[in-house]
């Protein structure tokens, strides 16, 4: 089974570069280029989850070594367990973006060479995957770096609005930032181990000091966490993936991010075996503070495509509150609840690659059928496009993790985990933080709800406000049939969460030598007691409650006798600027929170009499407060310094000749 294994990895591996290679000897050949990549990448990402499929089952890890780059660098590519759950996320979401982008794709035809695209975007998914499969620090870095500037390159895709290239500066300059921290946490570990494979990393843990492990973490929180997206270090995020044509969005939100987690892992269970509990404080602070201002930044937003990156720091923000409890649970010693928070973290990453990828092809949709992402601008789609209509709704049902879909299960153990640091740990703090992270976590949930009911009304539902709505009609069926795969993976993984546990409690038992079944799953947790009371009894209950309060009313009031009918309007028709728009619905919550906003309100009154106007123009601006408030004076700061820095060049030999001899007396001082 072990060399079968092989076999399947590395066909897999060599269909992605057939695809990359393919695509770009037919690039004249806009078709053959199209249906290459993508049905190449497809086969690819098949033949990768089959192999995460296997390893995971059958617990064996497979080492394919492809050559030595240098003496002590070699590529070698090693799927253990991690590695074989982020392979199995990384291919389930490129099969279904693959038949999606084989329709998405069409749209480009004429205005941007395929092949190229097609090319990038089979290199991009290799590139992850080479991520979550390196054992060498090196060979991760290259892997790494190839990663973000392929993404780059498929962010600047269209490159001449200038949103798109100030949206690819920004995300360059922020993921080489994190990268220089990633490379920092290496450099450390090769200073006390005097090696770079992951394997010395491993074995040496032990031996750390404190001081070195703690100064590790932080390097690999701010390196990883830049890439994940986490607030404040999100900045990126909202920009590269609008501007990143849909089938790339799907894949950068989906699964790019997730790499930063795998890091994580990497870094905090295998290489520093967890830490001091701080660690977790700190992971659980980032993860809250991620989750309430991600989802309320979004809330804010009528691109849709902007609400769904701000969506993804929010769920970023879920997955760190399940590291930051695994994490904490770890240093008190209590397995079993670490690895309950352990299986939450993991379940949520394949959920959230599940509904989020499909959100991002549902945008990208009614992107290819209107020309616009601003909801405001759309309406009544319902009826133009109804597959799209309904599979969007399904993703932004499990996305407000709505039961029975997969969004519910891996929050609802998030707040198992959250709700144990009240009960289980004897620590007077975590009493009152658990409660209050757990309420936290509860009303990020309300105000996903709130997002996706605004978001999907207003494009979806009441009549079109512009043309462009009017005249949507269906996508093509490979972008229905994409999305219809990843609307599966809600039901399935939400239904069934034994499939992912089955994969899940190979990491979780290697960790904490503990495993979290599926059944365990559905209990509210009382004190250190998992079955004090089931959650699908009581869901029994409620239903047999409602079905009685349904026979009832039938029984005491009969049949109804509705009759549908024209809405009543006063007598008057209705018109499409009678409708709620983006803006109107979500500007409580904005004065609400006027000051994190930022907000700018100007209302106009034009009449001769002030209480019969002719017309009122109300504008409301909001502005990016943490770009303005932290980035903005932190340029500004290092333009200045910059500034001052310039007079050392003065041209004169003499002063440089003078800046080598006292750099060469510091360096000879050190070393003495």
């Amino acid at each position: 089974m072990g060399e079968f294994a092989i076999r399947l990895f590395v066909l897999s591996l060599l269909l992605f570069v057939f695809g990359a290679f393919s695509a770009l000897c037919f690039n004249r050949r806009t078709k053959w280029a199209n249906v290459l990549a993508h049905c190449s990448s497809f086969l690819g990402g098949l033949f990768g989850a089959t192999t995460a499929a296997l390893v995971l089952s059958t617990k064996q890890p497979i080492i394919v070594t492809a050559w030595t780059i240098v003496s002590d660098v070699v590529l070698r590519l090693k799927v253990d367990m991690l590695s074989a759950y982020f392979l199995f996320v990384i291919s389930f979401i490129t099969i279904a973006v693959s038949i999606y982008s084989l329709g998405y794709v069409t749209e480009y035809y004429g205005k941007k060479p395929i092949g190229l695209l097609g090319s990038g975007l089979n290199l991009f998914v290799l590139s992850m995957i080479a991520v979550v499969t390196v054992d060498h620090s090196v060979s991760f870095l290259i892997a790494w770096e190839l990663m973000s500037l392929l993404s780059f390159f498929l962010v600047m895709v269209e490159h001449e609005k200038a949103e798109t290239r100030k949206a690819g500066y920004v995300y360059v300059v922020m993921t080489h930032f994190g990268t220089v921290f990633i490379i920092l946490s290496f450099l450390t570990l090769f200073f006390f181990t005097k090696k770079l494979d992951f394997s010395s990393f491993t074995q040496t843990a032990t031996r750390f000091p404190d001081y070195v492990k703690n100064i590790i973490f932080l390097l690999s929180l701010i390196g990883f966490g830049t890439k994940a997206g986490m607030i404040p270090l999100h900045v990126w995020l909202p920009r590269a993936h609008p501007a990143a044509p849909s089938h790339v969005s799907a894949l950068m939100s989906a699964v790019m991010i997730k790499t930063a987690i795998y890091g994580l892992l990497r870094v905090n269970y295998d290489f520093l075996k967890g830490g001091a509990t701080w660690w977790g404080a700190v992971v659980l602070g980032i993860g809250v503070l991620s989750a309430v201002l991600g989802i309320l930044f979004g809330v804010a937003e009528n691109d849709i495509k902007r609400f769904l990156a701000f969506s993804s720091a929010e769920n970023i923000g879920i997955i760190f509150m399940g590291l930051g409890a695994s994490l904490l649970f770890r240093s008190y010693h209590e397995p079993l609840l670490g690895a309950l928070a352990l299986t939450a973290l993991l379940y949520h990453v394949l959920n959230h690659a599940v509904f989020k990828g499909l959100l991002f092809m549902g945008a990208g949709s009614v992107l290819y059928a209107t020309h616009t992402k601003n909801i405001n601008e759309l309406g009544g789609l319902i009826r133009r496009m109804p597959w799209t209509a309904v599979l969007f709704l399904i993703g932004g049902m499990s996305l407000a993790a709505f039961p029975p879909l997969n969004g519910f299960m891996s929050e609802w153990a998030t707040f198992q985990s959250l709700l144990h640091l009240s009960f289980s740990l004897d620590h007077p703090i975590w009493k009152t933080v658990g409660g209050l992270l757990a309420a936290a976590l509860g009303l990020t949930g309300a105000f996903v709800a709130g997002s996706v009911v605004k978001h999907f009304g207003t494009a979806f539902l009441a009549l079109p406000r512009t043309s462009h709505a009017a005249k949507a009609t269906e996508v093509p069926l490979a972008m229905r049939i994409g999305m219809v795969v990843l609307a599966c993976g809600t039901v399935v993984f939400g239904v069934w969460p034994g499939l992912v546990l089955g994969m899940t409690n190979q990491i979780v038992e290697s960790y904490f030598h503990q495993s979290v079944t599926g059944r365990a799953m559905l209990y509210i947790p009382f004190h250190r007691s998992v079955e004090s009371i089931s959650l699908g009894w009581m869901g029994m209950i409620f239903l047999a409650l409602f079905l009685l309060l349904i026979a009832l009313l039938r029984v005491l009031v009969g049949k109804s006798n509705n009759r549908y009918d024209e809405t009543w309007n006063c007598g008057t028709p209705l018109v499409q600027t009678m409708e709620y728009t983006g803006t109107s619905y979500s500007h409580p919550v904005l004065m609400i929170f006027k000051r994190l906003y930022g907000i700018e309100r100007k209302v106009e009154v034009h009449g001769e009499y002030a209480y019969y106007p002719k017309r009122i123009r109300h504008r409301l601006k909001t502005e990016a407060i943490i770009e303005t408030k932290l980035y903005r004076p932190l340029i500004l700061g290092t333009v200045w310094l910059s500034q001052r820095l310039r007079a050392i060049q003065s041209g004169n030999l003499q002063s440089y000749l003078a800046y080598m001899i006292i750099t060469l007396v510091v360096l000879l001082l050190w070393i003495r």
